[in-house]
């Protein structure tokens, strides 16, 4: 973890990285935005990456407000459909409010990755790795 982290971030980098790897339909856990570019403050999101296992995929799709819900206190959350993304679930959390963006992907989705991102939890780091 970079040493600039906040430690609002720092503490849900931690409940996130716990509920994925308690989680076994999950099957890692990816971050980009500002924590992979620079410039994380703390105003700035937290940008999420799930990696899902293929058979798991629609039970985790029709579970992900409770995924989210299951976070320490979350104020609001709604899909991205609106941008475009219904992968997408965009979470307020707070106080303080911290905005996190948590994208439930599978394995094939990486072919069409646009972005960099670092791996913080996976049941087969190789596997992961060859992926990012």
């Amino acid at each position: 973890m970079p040493s600039n982290v906040p430690q609002a971030h720092a503490n849900y980098l931690e409940h996130v990285r716990n509920a994925v790897a308690s989680d076994d339909r999950l099957s890692a856990l990816l971050i980009g935005g500002s924590y992979i570019h620079g410039g994380l403050d703390e105003h700035s999101d937290l940008d999420f990456v799930i990696v899902v296992n293929e058979d798991s995929y629609p039970d985790v799709m029709a579970t992900r407000l409770a995924f989210a819900n299951a976070l320490p206190d979350l104020v609001n959350a709604f899909t991205g459909e609106h941008v475009g993304e219904p992968r997408l679930l965009i979470c307020l959390y707070g106080p303080p409010l911290l905005h996190i963006d948590l994208k439930f992907v599978l394995k094939s989705d990486f072919y069409h990755q646009i972005e960099r991102r670092a791996i913080l939890f996976a049941r087969n780091p190789a596997e992961t790795e060859a992926l990012v």
